[in-house]
């Protein structure tokens, strides 16, 4: 790998041998986005956090990993236990995680893993004032993006309905958003209270995260009540913070997410199932607890979850005997076909299977692509069991 290990080793504090050790595992990856040349960590190594970026440029700027949000299976005794006095609680988005930062006079989007995703990046500059990063260069924007048109996690949002097409017959809305729900130093990863943050995000008009509520630590059934009413929405759950971050943020889901969880992970049975299954499950069975439910409201529980497994696994089994291609279906605009090439080659250096369903440039110049992504354990093992291989 062309790297220098001794510049790399001084710069990120980390033993040489820990970084070629890192490099022999493939735990240490060298990327390239236009002339940008930068390493990322894939895993968790000493003190540098997943997803990690290193530019291999002359300051070497260094872009932390955003770390795991634990969670709560609980929240009373959980809250009261775990935080100092007062919880602000914010909603949790159902969408994909980005760092929006400022390198060498350009804005990039990176995701959770480290890569430099183009598509991101470039929805970016039309969804956010990019002022605040080249007055503050030092920080991260950490947010959501969210909406239905997106790559990762298609989740449809009202609020971030956008009109980027209209024709005497047509009407087309662009269903994506940006919502940041951290700033912190890029390099440190300490973040701003949760005062600063807004202070700050509104001075120049960033969409943030806004919060739900403060409360005392105690007064955790005012919190439960929120999660029951995202929950009747149809939104994700909750992130409780202390005010002045002074313990790391820990997370709460909804029944309903859930059960979407579980829903797309046995459309895909073998390439998410076992992965998804156990931990959703898990969570199910210490709310219905926490929440005292009856012997109805348990059944209710125990169909929704029934139908969310059952349904989208048959689906696909039948799809296969069929002779259909299993795949996700994702929807997405580009301001230009060089745009739409480039995320495709993107995909391709990131090892993402996937088919062009449909693809047409609209009057506009935009181009509007939709793309199936393939999981291909799924389709050849259910052919495989159709056609009597054994378990």
């Amino acid at each position: 790998m062309d790297i220098y290990i001794s510049k790399v080793s001084e710069r990120l504090n980390l033993e040489k041998e820990v970084i070629k050790n890192a490099i022999d595992r493939k735990v240490i990856s060298l990327c390239k986005y236009k002339n940008k040349r930068y390493i990322i960590f894939k895993k968790k190594v000493r003190h540098i956090e997943r997803g990690t970026v290193l530019f291999l440029n002359k300051e070497m700027d260094v872009v932390m990993g955003y770390p795991k949000i634990r969670r709560a299976l609980v929240l009373d005794p959980t809250v009261k236990k775990y935080f100092i006095d007062k919880v602000v609680v914010e909603e949790k988005l159902n969408g994909y995680n980005v760092r929006v930062v400022y390198i060498e006079d350009e804005v990039l989007a990176i995701t959770r893993g480290g890569r430099i995703c183009p598509f991101t990046t470039k929805k970016v500059l039309k969804l956010l004032n990019t002022d605040i990063l080249k007055d503050h260069p030092e920080v991260m924007l950490c947010g959501e993006m969210i909406g239905l048109n997106n790559p990762y996690v298609s989740h449809y949002y009202p609020e971030v309905d956008m009109k980027i097409y209209e024709d005497e017959n047509v009407v087309i809305k662009e269903n994506l958003g940006l919502y940041i729900f951290d700033v912190k130093d890029r390099e440190k990863n300490t973040p701003l209270s949760v005062e600063d943050r807004n202070r700050l995000l509104e001075e120049y008009n960033v969409p943030y995260v806004k919060p739900l509520g403060v409360f005392k630590k105690e007064d955790v059934e005012e919190i439960k009540n929120i999660v029951l009413k995202l929950n009747s929405e149809g939104r994700e759950g909750i992130v409780l913070k202390d005010p002045n971050m002074m313990v790391d943020p820990i997370k709460y889901t909804t029944h309903y997410t859930h059960c979407q969880d579980l829903s797309v992970a046995f459309r895909y049975t073998f390439d998410l199932g076992i992965h998804f299954m156990f931990s959703r499950l898990i969570r199910e069975g210490y709310q219905s607890y926490e929440f005292n439910e009856g012997k109805e409201e348990l059944e209710r529980r125990a169909v929704s979850i029934g139908k969310s497994i059952v349904y989208p696994m048959v689906e696909s089994i039948r799809e296969v005997s069929r002779g259909k291609l299993i795949t996700e279906d994702f929807e997405l605009y580009f301001e230009s076909e060089e745009d739409t090439e480039e995320f495709f080659k993107y995909l391709r250096e990131v090892h993402i299977s996937y088919v062009v369903k449909e693809r047409e440039v609209l009057k506009n110049g935009i181009c509007r692509v939709v793309i199936g992504k393939v999981y291909p354990s799924t389709k050849d093992k259910i052919k495989s069991y159709l056609d009597g291989s054994l378990w």
